[in-house]
């Protein structure tokens, strides 16, 4: 009986002993595949950065471009680029996505790919230029999921293909855009590919539509629009008048108006509380908030308002 105690034992330390060399190898080999990454990330983003400076119609010539790894390394680049580009810098990278035909691998790598990793390869497939066939077979294999990441991604990607529709494209989108999805459509925005005109999206009849026209008032501070915001914080649809009601408190618009009481007595309790922080923080006073509370608010709040207001050190707005 001592035998065969003994006899598992020792296999039981041989195989931890095997299972701890082949975790140490596994490891090593890990760590030396993202040194030999980060360095082709090092060295095709310098290629890339001197190339855009010196312009020109010089190639690009980038080592090791043959493997299938370092052609998603150079895809990964591409779009890390992209992100913060514009003009004839883009025409460059899309000659570069071109020639190693670097959406078609990301395409088949989203496919052969699970989980957040397909978000992720997705994500960056959204970021470069995709030729019409590859861009044809990714709406056709994503544009159903149910998946709010890939449908997010699916709907940059056609932005990018196509800014000229982008009102349309958020217009035939079903799923609502979260502040997120706007922050993500917004950064698109920055880099010249959605037209900044505002006014079109904010009388439009679409809800994602008038919340990317909310985001991008409220983004870049445009207080002529306080006409269009009033009338979309007395919409019937809740998501557009609470995006319109937050856009007006971030502009420090007035706040003496019958819809923005009528928008406070339609929230519960709980979500005026987070109301009257946030009006706190953007620097309004307790007098202009008191202006704005409901008849039930006005007794029991007024206390919570004034800790709100004396909590922010900084300007008031009257």
């Amino acid at each position: 009986m001592g035998e065969v105690a003994g006899i598992y034992a020792l296999t039981l330390f041989v195989v931890s002993v095997l299972f701890a060399a082949v975790s140490i190898v596994h490891a090593q080999t890990h760590r030396r595949r993202e040194q030999v990454r980060s360095s082709l990330e090092r060295c095709y983003l310098s290629i890339l950065n001197r190339r855009l400076l010196e312009g020109g119609a010089t190639v690009c010539h980038f080592p090791l471009i043959e493997r299938r790894s370092s052609r998603l390394t150079l895809a990964r680049v591409v779009a890390h680029i992209g992100a913060v580009t514009y003009g004839y810098d883009r025409r460059v990278l899309s000659e570069v996505v071109r020639r190693y035909e670097l959406d078609k691998l990301l395409l088949e790598q989203t496919r052969l790919s699970g989980g957040m990793r397909r978000v992720q390869w997705l994500h960056t497939l959204a970021q470069v230029e995709c030729g019409e066939r590859t861009y044809r077979r990714m709406i056709k294999r994503f544009t159903h999921s149910h998946n709010r990441y890939i449908a997010l991604c699916v709907t940059l990607a056609a932005l990018n293909h196509s800014p000229e529709r982008c009102i349309a494209i958020l217009a035939e989108r079903e799923r609502r855009l979260s502040p997120f999805d706007l922050a993500e459509v917004l950064m698109m925005l920055k880099r010249g590919l959605i037209p900044v005109a505002y006014q079109p999206l904010l009388r439009a009849e679409q809800a994602n539509v008038r919340l990317l026209g909310l985001c991008i008032v409220r983004y870049f501070g445009v207080t002529e629009a306080e006409e269009e915001i009033v009338e979309a914080i007395a919409t019937s649809d809740r998501e557009v008048a609470e995006a319109a009601l937050f856009t007006l408190c971030a502009l420090r618009l007035r706040l003496e108006r019958g819809e923005v009481q009528r928008a406070a007595e339609r929230m519960s309790v709980g979500e005026r509380r987070a109301w009257y922080r946030h009006l706190a923080s953007e620097g309004y006073s307790a007098q202009a908030i008191a202006h704005v509370l409901p008849a039930e608010d006005r007794g029991r709040m007024h206390d919570y308002v004034e800790q709100a207001v004396a909590s922010y050190k900084r300007l008031l707005t009257n």
